[in-house]
């Protein structure tokens, strides 16, 4: 299940995150960077 957050960046982080992601990408990107810091990721790799 996913949750929905609201954070607030920099305007030049979030710019280049645009150029570098784009719009509809930017909460999978930041997933992916976050998820190896709160994730037990051995647990995570077993059900992939």
């Amino acid at each position: 299940m996913h949750k929905k957050m609201t954070i607030t960046l920099d305007e030049a982080v979030y710019e280049g995150l645009y150029r570098r992601v784009g719009r509809r990408k930017m909460s999978q990107f930041i997933e992916d960077l976050l998820r190896p810091h709160v994730l037990d990721t051995a647990l995570d790799d077993g059900y992939l």
